[in-house]
């Protein structure tokens, strides 16, 4: 075949196989959109924090049943009385994840994380940023020491949350208007509760707030913000047992230890014995040679109870000397 027919036959083809799969890709919507569909509960309009849940803030919207989720709620009953933990904008289906614990009370109380607890300093304008610190932000807890040119600020806390300003538990619609406080709300592991309540109780300094950025402190590392808190909290000293006084050992005497030098005198062989202290004493070749613990003074009375054998432990050492 000639080019200029095969190549408008090859372009046909292609439009061909595209318009197949478009087709077969409507089909599969079309029967789709026939899924089974079911009723859920979404916020009739906007839910405040840590707020009770009444039957005129649900309404019920159908959707397909493969985007419902596991945590979403169907029966009204199961919904109404809970307390939410977060804002709820309005048309949005409500899960558990939006709800506190069962059995939560409206309040503070119901947003303040696990293990976590509430605490207030007092603020004013300066201190808290010009008022445009807002329940959820998140803000370092500064302690000023002194004026003027030997103040000192230490850093105490770090990353931490804000659970309200003032008596308002929730930020403002549009996020833009400042709003000044004369307290702020922090949430708090028990033990840092104790680290901010030592600056407070001190008297000596000031606590300042600095506001955080939504983002990841690229200069600040897990491990930094981790000696940060771990240097801010209070040394407890840990009891020390008393190690017990070791047991006296009586000190045992040191036993003398002799020198012994054999002397031949022809037929005859005697013993010297020398002790550290300078005594000598002879001994012939029958005799007993005094054991250990024994001085040269007492050597004949120890004689008799000796079994014959030479003290070996006495670092002995014999002569022969031919006389």
């Amino acid at each position: 075949m000639k080019a200029k027919t095969l190549i408008p036959l090859i372009v046909g083809l292609g439009v061909g196989f595209f318009a197949i799969k478009m087709g077969v890709d409507m089909v599969r919507e079309a029967k789709g959109s026939q899924e089974n569909r079911v009723a859920i509960l979404v916020s009739a309009r906007a839910i405040e924090v840590a707020s009770d849940i009444q039957d005129s803030m649900l309404s019920s919207r159908e959707v397909a049943e493969s985007l419902v989720s596991s945590n979403s709620f169907i029966k009204k009953e199961d919904l109404v009385g809970r307390v939410t933990k977060m804002p709820i904008p309005i048309g949005v289906a409500i899960t558990e994840a939006m709800l506190a614990v069962k059995g939560a009370k409206p309040g503070l109380g119901a947003k303040i994380p696990p293990g976590h607890r509430a605490v207030s300093i007092s603020v004013n304008e300066s201190s808290a940023v010009a008022g445009f610190i807002a329940p959820g932000n998140r803000v370092d807890v500064s302690v000023v020491n002194g004026r003027g040119v030997d103040a000192k600020s230490k850093l105490i806390l770090s990353d931490v949350e804000v659970g309200a300003v003032g008596q308002s538990l929730s930020r403002d619609a549009d996020g833009k208007t400042s709003r000044l406080a004369k307290s702020v709300t922090l949430f708090l592991r028990p033990e840092y509760v104790q680290v901010l309540n030592a600056a407070m109780g001190s008297g000596k300094g000031k606590l300042r707030l600095s506001l955080r950025g939504h983002g990841r402190d690229p200069a600040e590392s897990l491990f930094s913000r981790f000696f940060k808190m771990a240097s801010a909290m209070p040394r407890i000293p840990m009891p020390v047992a008393a190690a017990p006084a070791p047991e006296a050992k009586p000190k045992s005497k040191a036993a003398p230890r002799f020198h012994v030098v054999q002397v031949r005198r022809g037929e005859t062989i005697e013993r010297l014995a020398f002790d550290p202290f300078g005594g000598v004493r002879r001994f012939p070749m029958d005799s007993l040679m005094p054991v250990r613990g024994t001085t040269l003074s007492n050597a004949s009375a120890d004689a008799d109870d000796s079994d014959g054998r030479d003290d070996e432990d006495a670092n002995s050492r014999r002569m022969e000397i031919d006389g």
